[in-house]
């Protein structure tokens, strides 16, 4: 069994594997700002009250 041949492709495989863990570290975080800039935006927007008595709505047209 070659030694030096396994400690350099064990040290490769663990470089691989922090790399890819930080990879998912950045992705995971992008994610989460990305989450709170909608929930931002949302707690952001108003609503306009709705008229009961309004016809706006009540009717749709399709075409089949």
């Amino acid at each position: 069994m070659d030694i030096a041949g396994t400690a350099t492709s064990l040290s490769q495989l663990d470089m691989a594997t922090q790399h890819a863990t930080k990879m998912t570290k950045m992705a995971n975080d992008q994610i989460d700002m990305q989450g709170q800039q909608v929930m931002q935006l949302l707690q952001s927007t108003t609503t306009r009250p709705v008229d009961p008595s309004s016809p706006l709505g009540q009717n749709i047209d399709i075409e089949v």
